[in-house]
């Protein structure tokens, strides 16, 4: 386990050594969408999930503003302690456009740092179509070369890795601890637009945070960090309150003052006994004068979970 764990985190920070331009869609504050960012967090409990994620950055920005989303399954291999998944999505802003397929793998250490505890060692990979489309642009330099050209389209690798600590998997039962390293965009290649190269660079991402249990439901605040340099660092401060089985609420504040709010219904014993049904929106809007302007933000998310125990 010491050798297997020393050669896991070789290959996590051997790829935190260069970073620049943020190229990957900011995390959001639902809970559900988390294995997106990190592929240690796949499948961490017993339950088989599907999952269908939608946000709309900047509705008063026009078509321009960002969009992203994505569909996923998770499915846990109990008596293996591990985890598989597949996660199909898009990110468009402006005339760049990137779709792709990731597949993901995690395997559970459990009592690993604790009797009740679990650490999941995770690495994803896929590809990334990168489609560059200047003709629908509205710009101001026509002699700007990017915008000389036709369609730019290429295939490139999607690599990366992270771990994910649970202190307890025990809910409603004691106090829970969460802790999440990943990087992502492993290979950091060129991308080629129209003769004009593009770093695509490796990315972080950081969550740590708290499940605080009563009875019946539970309180959890959380901090998310995602870098790339010094000048790119987003961080999303969270808290959250969940009802079991009926509802969830939260807010949030991020360092590029945004503010969130989000809410959601839980529909337990949804087709069947094991099954449950959840449907979530989120909202943002910028605090600050440049950001208000570009109008609220609009996240969507649809999840089932099936519990295969």
């Amino acid at each position: 386990m010491k050798k297997l764990l020393f050669i896991y985190s070789i290959m996590i920070f051997a790829g935190v050594a260069k970073l620049s331009a943020q190229q990957l869609a900011q995390s959001t504050f639902v809970e559900e969408a988390k294995h997106y960012w990190n592929p240690a967090a796949t499948g961490v409990d017993e339950d088989m999930r599907t999952s269908l994620f939608f946000r709309q950055q900047w509705l008063g920005f026009g078509s321009s503003a960002p969009r992203t989303g994505f569909m996923s399954i998770q499915y846990p291999f109990i008596d293996m302690n591990m985890s598989a998944g597949a996660i199909i999505n898009f990110d468009q802003t402006g005339p760049v456009s990137k779709k792709g397929l990731q597949l993901t793998y995690a395997y559970k250490l459990k009592g690993a740092l604790g009797d009740e505890s679990q650490l999941s060692l995770g690495i994803n990979a896929g590809f990334q179509q990168y489609v560059f489309s200047p003709s629908a642009q509205v710009f101001n330099d026509v002699n700007d070369k990017l915008l000389q050209g036709s369609n730019s389209t290429a295939l490139y690798p999607a690599i990366g890795a992270g771990i994910y600590y649970l202190s307890s998997t025990r809910e409603y039962d004691e106090n829970i601890l969460f802790v999440g390293f990943a990087f992502r965009n492993a290979f950091a290649t060129d991308v080629l637009i129209n003769d004009n190269n593009q770093l695509r660079e490796r990315h972080i991402h950081f969550n740590i945070g708290t499940r605080v249990y009563q009875p019946h439901s539970f309180i959890e605040p959380s901090i998310t960090v995602n870098y790339t340099n010094p000048d790119m660092v987003d961080i999303r401060a969270g808290l959250r309150y969940e009802m079991e089985d009926a509802f969830w609420a939260g807010l949030g504040y991020a360092t590029n003052n945004e503010v969130s709010f989000q809410g959601g219904i839980v529909v337990p014993r949804f087709g069947d006994r094991y099954g449950s049904l959840r449907i979530g929106g989120l909202g943002n809007f910028g605090i600050s004068d440049n950001l208000s302007s570009f109008g609220p933000g609009l996240e969507i998310f649809v999840g089932y979970a099936y519990d295969l125990k």
